[in-house]
């Protein structure tokens, strides 16, 4: 009998409450709790985010708040009436615009403001009737709402559009002045802050570090110029003095020379470093900028440590006759070789194409010029030596010394036309090997391309490309000039070996990264699903907080999902986010269950289970769990009510 009693009264609460129902999914007006509210479910993961992209940058730009909300219908009411109603229960102000959706009642309404500046009722009828209402005629709930937040975002004042285009201009103008007056005396700067630098020692790291970091740039810019010509000039004068007076003797002046050469490789690495395109932060640039300044400086200083000892050896005032002599002697030799040389290269011509030979063409006649200076100075120098008038001893060096110079620039271009040959002989021997390798290179890049994608694709084809051209051009151009082809290969083939390596180690990266994302993603759908079916077979006995928690947790587990493939780190971040929101979940499932047990247990009864689990409503039709275990209460809805401002533009209407 008691449980007939029992089914009596549940049939007939379930009667009553289904004839006084609404429509089902209906919706009466209510406070919004939020500025999307999709009590509909019409919107994905990704439509969500780019409508609150979309409404955060409307608020940003114009400090217009819109507020989005999606029902099943409108409860009876008109779209009109329910979306003035609902602006009245959330106290929307004079910047609240709202677009309300009926999804089955396929009814919206678009309202804003009066107040609103720069946006008129003719604007706001042609965003909702031209972009509002095709989308959603075509289902897309997420288009709809951005393209109402867009639309808002696009009007503007045309009067302050004017106002600015004008302000523009001026400011352009101005600055086109500035730029330019500030231009000028950057440069006075500069050209001061570089004098400045120079009184600076330059292997003084500490005094550096007081050198402005612009000065200290154009400082190392030059010194490794003009230490790089008196590195070549000491090593040319050098040459000499061990022709005339021995490896013994120069010893020290070869080891002076060597050191410059050494530190002064060292700057031109490190300047290297500094023009490539990675940036440097300004911390790293001026240490970088400060080696420059202090290699090139102690190459400066290696030579001038050796140069009175090097003139004291090198007296050509003294040696000058003998050394005259041995110069005429050079004179001779080399201007014999000029026939040879002229032979030389006419067979060079006749074998090899012109370009194969740009390097070398000029020479003969250089070397000529370069005789004929040296004969002429040689005879200032006699005239000089056998007159000497205080005074003049400077000339006779500077003479002796330019001779030397030519002769050695002769002695150099002859020896070039000599080499050709053979270094052309090399570059064929080597195309076929360069060839081979960078035909595999291109193999390599194909299959990457064709399987992979990464940030250096672009990158990759195009040094693809660029080996395919060079092994093209080597084909049609190779036998006319090889050493060109065997430079556009090398440079190709390291070139595509470069990327190819940086994505070996990237690909590695990746699979590593894959393995960790797949450990994510198993843990958190795991969690997900483990306490959604804790919460499934308990649903009777917990409340909204454990639920809310699951439900973020689903959000960010299908957030990692749509992000695997485009950013796994993104991925990850979602799936850990995802498993701790479980986890969360879990453990306030677990209290609400219990402190559910513990409120049943002292009813008694045999349906506790049941109640728990929710295969049947027990009390909770009655009110008598309201406000019991875990927090649990019925929604409310609606709210204190308000009004707005001034009245609103828009309206609402079928779709």
């Amino acid at each position: 009998m008691r449980i007939a009693r029992l089914l009596g009264v549940i049939l007939t609460m379930l009667t009553t409450a289904l004839l006084s129902a609404p429509t089902a999914g209906a919706q009466p007006p209510f406070r919004l709790p939020d500025h999307i509210t999709d009590n509909a479910g019409a919107l994905s993961t990704s439509g969500y985010n780019e409508v609150a992209a979309a409404i955060d940058k409307l608020y940003n730009d114009r400090h217009i708040r819109l507020w989005v909300v999606y029902v099943d219908n409108f409860s009876g009411l008109s779209a009109l009436n329910w979306a003035q109603q609902t602006i009245r229960a959330s106290d929307l102000g004079d910047y609240d615009a709202l677009l309300a959706v009926s999804i089955t009642g396929r009814a919206y309404a678009f309202l804003v403001p009066n107040d609103v500046r720069g946006v008129t009722e003719t604007q706001v009828d042609d965003l909702r009737h031209n972009r509002i209402e095709p989308e959603l005629r075509d289902g897309d709930w997420s288009g709809a709402a951005v393209a109402a937040a867009n639309g808002l975002d696009a009007q503007r004042d045309s009067l302050g559009r004017v106002l600015m285009l004008a302000l523009l201009g001026a400011v352009v103008v101005a600055l086109v002045i500035f730029v330019l007056v500030m231009r000028y005396r950057r440069r006075r700067r500069r050209a001061a802050a570089l004098a400045a630098a120079r009184r600076v020692d330059p292997t003084d790291p500490t005094a550096l570090a007081a050198v402005p970091l612009e000065a200290l740039d154009d400082l190392s810019r030059a010194l490794v110029v003009e230490v790089d010509n008196a590195v070549r000039t000491s090593s040319n004068e050098l040459t000499v003095a061990i022709d005339e007076f021995g490896e013994e003797r120069t010893a020290p002046f070869t080891a002076a020379v060597n050191n410059a050469k050494a530190a002064l490789s060292q700057a031109f690495t490190v300047r290297q470093q500094l023009d490539d395109q990675t940036p440097e932060t300004p911390a790293q640039r001026r240490e970088l900028l400060t080696r420059v300044v202090v290699s090139a400086g102690r190459a400066d200083r290696e030579l001038d440590s050796q140069a009175e000892a090097f003139e004291q050896l090198r007296d050509l005032v003294i040696n000058a006759p003998s050394r005259l002599a041995t110069l005429t002697q050079q004179v001779v030799e080399l201007t014999a070789r000029i026939g040879p040389a002229e032979q030389r290269l006419a067979e060079l011509h006749r074998e090899f194409d012109p370009a194969a030979l740009t390097s070398v063409s000029g020479n003969i006649a250089t070397a000529k010029e370069r005789l004929a200076f040296a004969d002429g100075n040689i005879g200032s120098a006699r005239a000089l030596a056998e007159h000497a008038v205080s005074g003049q001893q400077t000339r006779l060096v500077d003479a002796v010394r330019a001779t030397e110079s030519a002769l050695g620039q002769t002695r150099a271009l002859l020896d070039a036309v000599d080499s050709a040959a053979d270094d052309i002989r090399h570059a064929i021997d080597a195309l076929s090997s360069v060839g081979a390798d960078i035909q595999a290179g291109i193999a390599r890049a194909n299959q990457q391309l064709q399987h992979t994608q990464s940030a250096h694709h672009s990158e990759l084809a195009a040094a693809r490309d660029a080996a395919t051209s060079a092994v093209e051009a080597a084909r049609g151009t190779g036998s006319a000039d090889p050493l060109g082809a065997f430079a556009r290969l090398s440079k190709a083939d390291a070139e595509l070996n470069r990327i190819l390596a940086t994505l070996a180690k990237e690909q590695a990266d990746a699979e590593r990264l894959q393995r960790s994302l797949e450990q994510a993603l198993f843990t958190a759908e795991t969690r997900v699903r483990g306490v959604s079916e804790y919460i499934d077979t308990r649903r009777g006995g917990i409340g909204p907080e454990a639920r809310t928690r699951l439900a973020e947790a689903q959000r960010h587990l299908q957030a990692a999902r749509d992000t695997k493939t485009a950013s796994p780190a993104e991925a990850i971040a979602h799936a850990n986010a995802a498993s701790a929101m479980a986890a969360n979940a879990q453990s306030l499932a677990n209290a609400d269950v219990q402190a559910a047990q513990r409120a049943y247990a002292g009813r008694g009864g045999s349906d506790t289970g049941a109640v728990l689990g929710g295969i049947i409503l027990g009390d909770l039709l009655s009110g008598g769990m309201r406000g019991g275990f875990g927090g649990w209460t019925p929604a409310s809805f609606g709210g204190s009510s308000g009004s707005s401002g001034g009245g609103f533009m828009g309206g609402g209407g079928r779709f």
